[in-house]
């Protein structure tokens, strides 16, 4: 008898314990890119009732039955979060502190840009250089068509697509007509070049990316020689023969192109642009052009000389969107 009543004391006192230290409380904290938070104070509200989280973020704590049903979060450096319990919370709380220097804006910018989910379409508008070097092929064009192939810039559209910081696009350049006069004759070259490029963007925050690039480019150009006399007789014409000569040359570039974002106001769907500098280094992958006149294949053995350095510029609209 006297051991029933020892027992029903034993967990009367129990119950009567737990009741007065309340519910436990577990839970993990975290900054606004998922990364634990070392030493946030967290504090029921209205008391002394006080932890400290470790080194993963995580932390426990006794609730007592006489503070309020909430939970205060602080740390140096970060905005004071305060967090609501009843029932229906689910253990262990996931919480998320903000740095200070975070605003509103930014903060939307940034969970943007950096979830691991998005995907951007593109669209840009490119200027690139590469300097090129036509002096083997003096003695057969003559050094007036030459001194005009010096260098290619061209500007042009390009589309591509970035699905969790991978990157691909296609492009079109168009060089601007280049023109002059040698004696009767007029020097007439056009550019143009088709391109392929592929990214990761391994530096993306709220206003830069970082991304390696690596493209082919199909480099084309096309000289033409006539004369400058807007009629001439057919004898002439078959005597003196216009030039029409499409060299094509491959190459390839690698190299990092730096962005800065520039974001306007587009009611949170995510939409923005960036300004672009792009520096690389290009090789060639065929060590002979590929030489066409009108349907004829010409042989030669004389090479394009390639400048390696290449650079670029570029002004992008991005619109983003969700996996």
């Amino acid at each position: 008898m006297m051991k029933r009543i020892a027992l029903l004391i034993l967990l009367t006192s129990i119950h009567l314990i737990t009741r007065a230290q309340g519910s436990m409380v577990t839970g993990v904290i975290t900054d606004n890119r998922g990364v634990p938070i070392v030493g946030p104070t967290i504090c029921q509200v209205n008391t002394s009732n006080c932890t400290i989280a470790d080194r993963n973020g995580t932390f426990t704590l006794q609730l007592r039955d006489e503070g309020d049903k909430s939970l205060k979060i602080e740390c140096l450096g970060f905005k004071t979060v305060v967090v609501g319990l009843d029932e229906s919370t689910v253990y262990p709380l996931k919480i998320t502190i903000t740095p200070m220097y975070l605003t509103e804006d930014l903060l939307k910018e940034e969970d943007n840009n950096n979830s691991s989910g998005d995907i951007m379409s593109l669209s840009s508008f490119n200027f690139h250089g590469i300097f090129t070097d036509f002096s083997r092929f003096g003695n057969a064009i003559g050094t007036y068509n030459t001194n005009l192939m010096k260098y290619f810039a061209l500007v042009g559209p390009e589309i591509g697509v970035s699905v969790s910081g991978i990157y691909t696009g296609l492009g079109l350049g168009l060089g601007y007509n280049y023109k002059d006069k040698y004696d009767t004759l007029v020097v007439d070259l056009n550019t143009s070049e088709y391109y392929i490029d592929f990214g990761y963007s391994i530096i993306h925050s709220a206003r830069i990316r970082l991304t390696p690039l690596v493209s082919v480019r199909w480099l084309r150009f096309r000289l033409q020689n006539y004369s400058d006399e807007r009629k001439i007789s057919l004898n002439q014409y078959l005597e003196e023969r216009d030039l029409d000569l499409r060299f094509n040359q491959a190459v390839a570039v690698a190299g990092i192109n730096l962005d800065y974002l520039v974001y306007t106001d587009t009611h949170g769907v995510g939409d923005y642009w960036s300004l672009g500098l792009f520096g690389g280094y290009a090789v060639k992958l065929n060590s002979k052009p590929w030489v066409y006149s009108r349907g004829n294949r010409i042989m030669t053995d004389d090479q394009i000389i390639l400048k390696h350095f290449t650079f670029g510029l570029s002004a992008t609209f991005y619109v983003t969107g969700t996996k």
